[in-house]
């Protein structure tokens, strides 16, 4: 009777810990198989995807994440299908001194009519340039296709891995003309104007990273 007590009561501990471990990673797990990775500094949702081969919209169903752009360092991110914990690049570290950031070009002609910073109740992570004609959209630096497709809240997206551990952004009204693992050069087409019918002011939304941080892009454009 007496070990049976105990070991009710080990079953019992044993359990209370599983449980608490996973509450403290994530509300909702919705696949019994898979791995936990915790977002470190630099390391973003698409380049996590990319390294445990899982597809983008898979890690984000799983985690009920709506803003892939934006994830915090310390992040729990649970990677359905995986089946052990890989290492995935974030900073780069011993940077050159005069490498720190690159020469960028602007993504297209037009006035800034949304600017980086809060606005109102709202923070704007990138800045807004009207597009009042036909302009090219053109990568600001050269690089790799990440991402080719549409995010919530962003519409149509291009986001550009770069030297030095920079990415840029390019969405909302756009028309993608790259695809995804795609290299571009600087100054390349990327995109041309999906003008609004809506009577909207179309624009294309440009956002700059450095490792994995959301950046001002007025301070590295021309």
């Amino acid at each position: 009777m007496k070990i049976t007590f105990i070991l009710l009561i080990c079953t019992i501990f044993l359990f209370s810990c599983a449980t608490t471990q996973i509450t403290d990673r994530t509300t909702t797990v919705k696949h019994e198989r898979g791995v936990w990775h915790r977002v470190k500094e630099g390391q973003t949702l698409w380049r996590i995807a990319k390294t445990y081969r899982v597809e983008l919209d898979a890690v984000k169903e799983a985690n009920d994440i709506e803003d892939v752009v934006h994830i915090a360092q310390g992040t729990w991110i649970f990677i359905p299908g995986a089946k052990k914990h890989l290492w995935v690049q974030g900073n780069v570290e011993n940077l050159p001194e005069g490498e720190a950031k690159l020469d960028f070009v602007w993504p297209t002609i037009g006035e800034i009519v949304r600017s980086y910073g809060k606005d109102k109740a709202d923070f704007n992570y990138g800045i807004d340039i009207n597009l009042k004609g036909n302009e090219n959209i053109v990568a600001t630096q050269s690089g790799k296709v990440v991402l080719s497709g549409k995010i919530r809240g962003y519409g149509n997206t291009v986001i550009i891995e770069h030297d030095n551990n920079f990415c840029s952004l390019y969405a909302k009204n756009l028309r993608v003309l790259v695809k995804e693992g795609q290299r571009v050069k600087k100054n390349q087409l990327i995109g041309k104007p999906e003008l609004d019918t809506g009577g909207e002011q179309s624009v294309v939304h440009y956002e700059l990273f450095h490792e994995g941080k959301s950046i001002n892009p007025l301070y590295y454009l021309p």
